[in-house]
Order: C-alpha cells, then sequence, then structure tokens
C-alpha cells in the first residue's frame, strides 16, 4: 500500500503540485533526480532505516514514448555506446536472456546516478531499499533491480537488500529474463501488480 502511494508522487505533484496527502506517514523525500535523456526520472524517499526508489512512468514527450515502443531484446549483457562513454551491463547470467531495447537505455542514462545515491544511502546507514514505479516507471524498478544484483563484486555494499513493487509494467525482457531474474531473487522480494482486466 505504501509503494502504490509513492508511486502516485509524480501524478499528484503535475496535477495538484504537491504529493504530501499520499505520502505515507514516516516517509521523506530525501532526492528528486534530473531529467534523463528518455525523459526519465526518479525519487527517493527515506524512512530511519529504510528508503525508496520511485521511478517515474512515460510523460507526454515523444522520446519517453520511443522508450516504450523501442522493445527490440537486445542480450541481456553486454555494452551500450553512450555520449558520456560505454555503458557496460548485465541484467542476466542467462546467456539466452534478452531485455527490452529501449528501457536498457533508461536505465544505462541513470544507473550512474542511482548507484551513486545508494551509496549515500549506505554512509546514512541505511541498507535496505524498495524499488518501485508505474508503468514504464515500474519496467525501469525492475531492470534496476536485475542490474543492481547483477554488479560485479565490491561496486556497491552487499549489506544492501532490495525489494521490488512493479505497478502495470509493460513487458521488460524475453521468457529467459524472466525465468532468469524470478528465480534469482529471494522469495517475497519482487512484486508486480497488475490489474487483469487492463
Amino acid at each position: 500500500k505504501d509503494m502504490a502511494a509513492i508511486c502516485n508522487s509524480f501524478t499528484f505533484l503535475e496535477l495538484y503540485k504537491s504529493d504530501t496527502s499520499i505520502i505515507p506517514e514516516g516517509y521523506a523525500k530525501r532526492f528528486t533526480s534530473v531529467v534523463y535523456s528518455m525523459d526519465n526520472k526518479y525519487q527517493i524517499y527515506q524512512t530511519n532505516t529504510k528508503a525508496v526508489i520511485n521511478f517515474r512512468g512515460s510523460t507526454a514527450k515523444k522520446i519517453s514514448w520511443m522508450e516504450n515502443i523501442y522493445s527490440s531484446m537486445i542480450p541481456a549483457k553486454g555494452k551500450i555506446k553512450l555520449e558520456e562513454g560505454t555503458f557496460v551491463y548485465e541484467f542476466s547470467t542467462d546467456e539466452n536472456a534478452g531485455v527490452h531495447a529501449g528501457y536498457a537505455l533508461g536505465i544505462a542514462c541513470l544507473a550512474k546516478d542511482v548507484i551513486n545515491n545508494i551509496k549515500r544511502l549506505n554512509h546514512d546507514g541505511i541498507y535496505e531499499v524498495t524499488i518501485t514505479g508505474h508503468s514504464q516507471g515500474g519496467a525501469l524498478a525492475i531492470l534496476l533491480r536485475a542490474y543492481l544484483e547483477n554488479l560485479p563484486d565490491g561496486v556497491i555494499s552487499e549489506k544492501n537488500t532490495f525489494k521490488t513493487y512493479a505497478f502495470a509494467h509493460p513487458k521488460v525482457g524475453n521468457k529467459e529474463f524472466v525465468t532468469a531474474y524470478t528465480n534469482s531473487l529471494k522469495k517475497g522480494s519482487n512484486y508486480s501488480v497488475v490489474n487483469v482486466k487492463d
């Protein structure tokens, strides 16, 4: 219930210029990112002991919808060439796994900033991190989780524990990715919330 409320923050900010009426008690906004190249943005909320990374869903901008439409599957391990350098990624150890190219590019643009913010949280003694988002934001939440779980040792603290709540997200990868992703995670740490009539 708390994650459903938090992932509506961006909508409330757009419609009412404030999200204070829906943010659960005990959570405070710690950070709001800049807008990244695919019109992606995220927030970090926290309590004294845990944090939430919340991804914005699709916006009305064409580049945001290009991220959705660019749905070709790319290998779940590889490199993406960006203007500022090369993003080396691994979303799965299964060599047959493929992921949505647009969402992979979205993660490529935000990953460095997200990792820096996780390190700041760790510096403050916070290691319990929930990742959430609605629609496109939910897809990014899942791919970020896959990316973080497959980082090389030493990039972030091994004390970190992650949980994912993705709401009404588009498909993120092929069957091999989904199977490997689901099997690699601790039971009860990953939830996809869908409306069967949607």
